[in-house]
């Protein structure tokens, strides 16, 4: 009698702490539909702020990997010239010295290019610093990932040298993405030390391969995110969808995708291969995707402009007051960073009919009447 009442009280742990698991997992994975947008305010029973400048609903970003030496400038400027005309800005992220052969100078004209779409508003950000793992750690199945179990120092080192590389070239680096997603802890904290204003080193993938999304640091899969501790802003990659050996359905997988960040106005990083988003397929999707966003209200930033602005509405906070029939708005910023395009929406039955908006010192900032729906302020 004992023995059967020792294994049912077994059998129930053991289902109560899968069940808490299964519990745990759900929460981590639909965090952002539960606990809605890491801000200090998004609205009250008076006002509601937008999560992005002009009110857009979502932000959405592409950005390219592996962009070398050899790379050729066409494909660059071809596809930056596609993506210009739909109004976005690419983030390329560059290989510095690929497999430590092919290191990228100042006078190579793959580094042209970038210098000349960094002049019209794109970006360039680090992609590791060879692209390949170091020869002692030929264990590695993928030889791609190259901070698969490197040590700090040497993390610290490859990072510090190839952003010294492309800085050497004129080009001015922002943020990272480690190859093959091969970051761990200690390159989000090496990234902090070293001044980086963001990282995008994790990915949810397609499906099938969703699965092996490195799940480990991915705190926030809709919105940017300070990993722990960290000052620094991550973004989460959704998918390579140009794989044109994938699924050919990618279309409406991608758009299915993008209409569920889309509904939490969430951010939406889109990332590819200069290679493989060259082909005709990948072109011809590419588009399919680009006319049918063109059909939302988004907004269309590089990671540095969505990292600036996400770091200063995070830390934006409001406190409204009625007094006599004035609604008082007083808007207290974290930091100094712009708040340009902020808009403030104010909900119905108000029982008031003007509004003034003020700084943390009190100063007005806008005032009018609240018939007027909606308010744009640069701040």
């Amino acid at each position: 009698m004992k023995k059967r009442l020792s294994k049912k009280i077994i059998c129930i742990s053991i289902f109560v702490v899968v069940l808490c698991g299964l519990a745990a997992s759900l929460i981590h994975h639909y965090r952002d539909i539960i606990f809605g947008p890491p801000v200090f305010f998004k609205d009250d029973n008076y006002i509601s702020i937008g999560l992005y400048p002009y009110n857009h609903k979502s932000a959405v970003v592409f950005t390219i990997d592996d962009v070398y030496k050899l790379t050729e400038p066409e494909k660059i400027l071809n596809l930056t010239t596609l993506l210009e005309k739909y109004g976005y800005k690419v983030v390329f992220f560059v290989i510095p010295y690929y497999r430590g052969r092919y290191k990228i100078t100042s006078t190579d004209p793959v580094t042209k290019a970038l210098i000349d779409i960094t002049n019209r508003g794109n970006e360039v950000g680090l992609h590791g610093l060879t692209h390949h793992i170091p020869r002692y750690k030929v264990g590695v199945a993928n030889i791609a990932r190259e901070f698969a179990g490197l040590p700090y120092g040497e993390q610290k080192r490859r990072i510090y040298v190839g952003r010294k590389i492309l800085e050497d070239c004129g080009l001015k680096v922002n943020g990272f993405r480690a190859p093959a997603y091969s970051a761990d802890r200690n390159t989000l904290e090496i990234l902090e030390r070293l001044d980086f204003l963001y990282g995008a080193n994790a990915a949810v993938y397609p499906p099938p391969y969703e699965m092996l999304g490195k799940r480990r640091f991915v705190e926030s899969v809709y919105y940017p995110y300070h990993p722990a501790g960290l000052n620094l802003v991550e973004f989460v990659s959704h998918g390579d969808f140009f794989r044109t050996h994938l699924n050919p359905k990618n279309f409406i997988i991608m758009k299915t995708r993008f209409e569920r960040i889309y509904k939490y106005n969430g951010t939406f990083i889109l990332y590819s291969h200069i290679e493989l988003i060259n082909t005709p397929p990948s072109i011809k999707l590419l588009t399919e995707m680009l006319n049918y966003l063109d059909t939302k209200d988004i907004w269309k930033p590089s990671l540095t402009e969505l990292a600036l602005w996400w770091k200063a509405r995070e830390e934006l906070y409001a406190d409204t007051e009625i007094e006599g029939n004035t609604l008082t708005i007083k808007l207290e910023k974290g930091n100094e960073l712009n708040l340009d395009g902020l808009t403030i929406t104010f909900k119905k039955h108000i029982p008031a009919e003007n509004y003034k908006i003020v700084n943390e010192e009190g100063a007005i900032i806008k005032k009018g009447s609240i018939k007027e729906g909606v308010v744009v302020i640069d701040y």
